[in-house]
Parts: structure tokens; sequence; C-alpha cells
């Protein structure tokens, strides 16, 4: 009586899979009928916001080589308004992933610096814009950049901070947060009790970053363009690895960024930026949270390294900013 229950149990599941993916079958079929047929798709999986901004310059590169059409499949489509690069911009959801699946279509695996499982990724070998290209299929030069395309009005409601200084105080809200990137928030406050008698300066960020004082309060206040439109008008962006320096180079902001030694300014970074970071032995690790050196490579940058960096970046014009090129020779 046992075995029949389990080859009962077995065939019922073997009916609701085959039920499911039927249904599936039908949706993608549908899908096709209405939004047509790409001839690829870039799409991540599990990775942060960042990295779907990243993509726009996978899909710019990818744009300048191809005329099929491209979609981009992302749980951020307003990172996208107004980029010409991607036909559509669709969900990242189960259906589309199995619309892609049923129908075959060209959707290479992008990743950088796979995790280990525990606590560390793999260094890439490249810049990870370059990283991006060339795992999707991009050969030649590319500009290592992302792009945000901001309309007139957006940037006119941001107009008041124009000349300002941005700064987050962490990287903890991030949607995989790793303690090897944050610097002391203390230390971010000093820095702003040094400036803030001579600038104004606005707080961005996740509502659980530290809160600073002497400063414009909007963490978790704003939405992803109006952040980019407030970077697009601030003078400087101060803070760490993640989103919003990504998001600073897009709209031309330049940046002091607190690296340490987690990863390096040449594998995630902006040459046109102040990249703050200590090479030790040990850097760049690429581990998330455990450090066997108590995190040294933060802890020996100091406030006064940071205002250095900033007094640097003033005493030269706000843009354009230098674009680095990276020459992908292969795909392997």
């Amino acid at each position: 009586m046992a075995t029949l229950s389990a080859l009962s149990f077995r065939g019922a599941q073997r009916i609701r899979h085959l039920t499911r993916r039927a249904i599936e079958n039908v949706h993608a079929l549908g899908l096709a009928g209405f939004l047509g047929l790409p001839d690829q798709v870039i799409a991540l999986h599990n990775f942060g916001i960042g990295d779907d901004l990243l993509c726009t310059a996978v899909l710019h590169e990818l744009r300048r080589r191809k005329t099929g059409s491209i979609w981009m499949m992302s749980d951020y489509p307003e990172l996208f308004v107004g980029l010409n690069d991607a036909d559509r911009v669709v969900p990242a959801s189960s259906a589309y992933r199995n619309f892609v699946r049923v129908w075959r279509r060209d959707a290479p695996k992008l990743e950088y610096a796979p995790f280990d499982g525990h606590d560390q990724d793999r260094p890439p070998r490249r810049h990870i814009i370059a990283e991006f290209c060339a795992r999707a299929g991009v050969t030649g030069s590319v500009a290592l950049r992302p792009y945000l395309k901001l309309t007139n009005a957006e940037k006119a409601q941001e107009s008041r901070t124009k000349g300002l200084i941005v700064i987050q105080s962490g990287v903890m809200g991030a949607k995989h947060p790793m303690q090897n990137k944050q610097w002391d928030p203390k230390r971010f406050q000093s820095v702003v009790d040094a400036l803030c008698s001579q600038f104004d300066l606005v707080q961005l960020g996740s509502a659980s970053d530290f809160p600073l004082q002497h400063v414009k309060d909007l963490r978790g206040a704003t939405s992803i363009r109006q952040s980019a439109a407030i970077l697009h008008n601030a003078r400087l962006y101060i803070g760490g690895v993640g989103f919003l320096m990504h998001l600073a180079r897009a709209v031309e902001c330049p940046s002091v960024v607190v690296y340490g030694g987690r990863e390096g300014p040449w594998q995630s970074g902006y040459a046109c930026n102040v990249n703050l970071y200590t090479p030790l032995p040990c850097a760049p690790c690429w581990r998330w949270n455990t450090c066997d050196f108590d995190r040294k490579c933060m802890r020996d940058i100091n406030t006064s390294d940071v205002l250095r960096g900033v007094r640097q970046m003033l005493s030269k014009p706000r843009g354009p900013l230098d674009v680095e090129h990276d020459n992908i020779d292969d795909v392997s």
C-alpha cells in the first residue's frame, strides 16, 4: 500500500508539473502574439539595483553594434526611461523568464563575480561593466560608464540642490548588505562637520542609513529618478561603493568614494572620481562580511583623506567627466 501511495503521489506531482508547464507555454504564446519576439534579452537574477543600472552600458554597446530587437528584463524600469537602447523593458518575473525559455531567445548569463555560497565573490578579471558586456557577446572598445536620461522637467524640479554636496552615510541598506563596504558612519559625520559651514549638504540613501546632523535629510524619501536629478544638480557626491556611486556617474556628478579594500576602483569604479582605496596585501578580497584583519582597509581611511579628496574635486571644473574605455578582445 505504501508503494502504491508513493506512486500515486509522484503521479499527481507529475500531472501538476505538466499542467503548470502547459499553462506557462500558452502564456508564452500569448505574450509573443502581443509583444513580438526579441532577438536578445538582457536579464539579471537576484542582483541589486546598481547592477541593473550598469546594464544600461551593456544595452548601449549592444545597440551600437546590432540592429535586432533587444529587451531588458528588470524590476526597475525607471532606470531606462528615455534611453533608446532597449526596445522593451519587461518585468523580471517568472512569466517572462519562461517566455525566454519557451522561445529559446538569446539570453546570456550576466555575472561578473560569482558568489562562492559562503562569504566571498570570485574577483572579476576586468571592470564589471566590461565583464557584463563580454558575457553579452560584445567585443571591441566599450565605455566604462552607465547611463540615465533625465527630462528637463525632472532636472528643474530638483534645481534647489544645484551646487550642493550629496552624502550617503552607509551602504547597509542595499539588497545585499556588506560590512566590508561600510566606512564608519561617525567619520561621515566628521566630514559633514568640517564642510557644513561652507556648503549645504543633502543626505540620500536608505531610510535605515545612519542619520547625519547638519544636512537636509532625504533618506528614503526620494525615488530613483528624484535621486538622479538631485545628483545631476549637485556639485559633488560623497559615499561608499554602491548604487548611488553608479547613479552619480550616470548623471555626470563627480564623486569621492570610500573604497577600502573589498574591491578595487579599477574593478568597479570610475577614474574620474577620487577613489580612496587601501592597497593592503589582502586587498581586493571581495569578501562580504568576514575579515581577518578587523577591516583595516577601512579603518586606515581617515576623515582628512576624504576632505582632501573633496578639495581635489572642488578645485576642478564639475564636468564633463572623463570616460574610460576597455577593449574586449574575447568573450570567454
